[in-house]
C-alpha cells in the first residue's frame, strides 16, 4: 500500500517511471515526488503518524527577546 507523506493519503499514483524511479503524484494534496511510504497494512501508517507525533520538537525562536 502507498501513501503519500505529506497528507497520508491512498490516492498516490506513478506520474512517470523509467529508468531513474518512478515519480508519484497524490490526488488529494498534489504532492509530486519519488517518496512516498509504503506499508503492508492500514494498521502500518497509523504507526507511523504516532512515531511522527512523538519525535515532533517544538519551534524554538533563535532570537533573544528582552
Amino acid at each position: 500500500m502507498l501513501y503519500c507523506p505529506r497528507c497520508k493519503s491512498q490516492e498516490v499514483f506513478p506520474e512517470t517511471g523509467g529508468y531513474i524511479g518512478s515519480i508519484y503524484i497524490c490526488k488529494d494534496c498534489g504532492y509530486r515526488g519519488s517518496f512516498v511510504l509504503e506499508v503492508d497494512s492500514p494498521e502500518g501508517i497509523r504507526d507511523v503518524e504516532r512515531e511522527e507525533r512523538k519525535h515532533k520538537k517544538p519551534v524554538r525562536s533563535h532570537t533573544k527577546q528582552g
